[in-house]
């Protein structure tokens, strides 16, 4: 029974596969459950693959959008997760025994980072198709979606930031799938956003609509630390995405959201950059090259100050709207300020810094700093950490 039902499976693939968009259309109703109890039952990798891609560019793109989640996403993507954490298990278990003499693993795992790849490739088809359609998209209609992705996301840039230490310096022998599997989830974690920015949160939204929303932009802040030494783009982008949309979306999400997370992770991005450009710029003084406007040096400088000019005028413009909820985030912001302006300003702690590079810093940053000090002498949980803290140094 099992092999005359396997090959009364492979025909209708078959057939499914000679199927053009009117006819996939037409057999939507019948085909779609059959298609999906085949994916939830089947094993192999390759065969999951198959069966998502068939799933994803035949019969997604004919789903309407109130039917998207019920029909499609929550019947489809538990199994992508399980498969691709599955996947990320097997590398992460093996991928220390890896050598140039063990060719039989190299090809093992080669073949795991392949099939990683295909799966993000999948999902990316997913959501180019959403993202093409001009029809109003709600949270409801795409539940599963988000997360799904996110952890995706998440757990591939951890596995590639750690790379180094996962493979125990043999990254070289599978570095170029590495690569690419950073960029298909950089390009998958894109294309995402762009999606959730299309989405508008009524009034009259539901807790759970409030609740998926949060989560998403709690996943992003989470990302955001992943990647802050990977890729400068990405990590901007992915502030400016969880910023937008906690303001964007503000009357329904404020009091949902982690304020204090959200600040006292700018507030680490901030120092993280601003210590950078004083390395350089120590540097620079070192060999001599702080005049050289072409040096490397000074060209990776001007790009982390930009990076931190952001963070700054990022922090400037949350905290002018949230300030009601930023009570448990005055210490850290406190403790900012008093970095910045001990370090840039003449003194002791920045006399290591060249005159001229000094005055970069300072042009960039006090920029965004003076108005953050003016909003946040105005709010009297601030004042009180500064005065209790200033109190403590008699």
């Amino acid at each position: 029974m099992k092999t005359s039902n396997a090959m009364s499976q492979e025909s209708l693939l078959k057939e499914i596969s000679q199927w053009n968009e009117e006819m996939c259309q037409s057999e939507l109703e019948s085909a779609l459950p059959k298609v999906v109890s085949m994916y939830q039952c089947c094993s192999g990798w390759a065969e999951h693959i198959r069966l998502l891609k068939i799933l994803m560019e035949m019969f997604l793109p004919h789903i309407s959008f109130t039917e998207l989640e019920q029909s499609f996403f929550s019947q489809v993507l538990p199994k992508a997760v399980n498969l691709f954490d599955t996947l990320m298990d097997e590398l992460s278990g093996q991928a220390g025994a890896l050598s140039s003499q063990n060719t039989e693993l190299r090809a093992a795992l080669r073949n795991v980072l392949q099939t990683v790849i295909q799966l993000l490739e999948t999902l990316s088809v997913c959501i180019r198709h959403l993202c093409s359609t001009h029809e109003l998209l709600s949270v409801d209609s795409i539940h599963s979606l988000p997360a799904s992705v996110l952890h995706m996301v998440k757990t591939t840039f951890t596995h590639c930031k750690e790379s180094e230490m996962l493979y125990s310096g043999r990254m070289h022998l599978v570095a170029d799938l590495l690569q690419a599997l950073f960029k298909e989830a950089y390009s998958l974690q894109k294309q995402l956003m762009e999606l959730l920015d299309r989405i508008v949160l009524e009034p009259e939204a539901s807790e759970e609509e409030v609740v998926d929303m949060v989560s998403v932009l709690h996943n992003m802040l989470e990302i955001c630390s992943v990647i802050s030494n990977m890729d400068h783009a990405l990590h901007a982008n992915t502030w400016k995405f969880v910023i937008k949309q906690s303001l964007k979306h503000q009357s329904l999400l404020e009091n949902h959201l982690r304020h204090n997370d959200i600040v006292c992770s700018l507030c680490q991005d901030i120092l993280i950059t601003f210590h950078s450009c004083l390395q350089l710029a120590e540097q620079m003084k070192l060999s001599g090259s702080q005049e050289d406007l072409n040096s490397a040096e000074y060209k990776l400088f001007q790009k982390t100050l930009k990076l931190s000019r952001f963070f700054g005028n990022t922090l400037v413009h949350y905290t002018k709207e949230c300030m009601a909820f930023l009570a448990k985030s005055c210490s850290s912001l406190h403790q900012l300020c008093l970095q910045i302006y001990s370090k840039v300003s003449p003194g002791a702690y920045s006399s290591s810094v060249p005159e001229t590079l000094r005055e970069e810093l300072a042009r960039s940053l006090l920029v965004p700093m003076d108005p953050l000090i003016v909003q946040l002498l105005s709010y009297r949980p601030f004042v009180e950490v500064v005065l209790e803290r200033n109190q403590g140094l008699h």
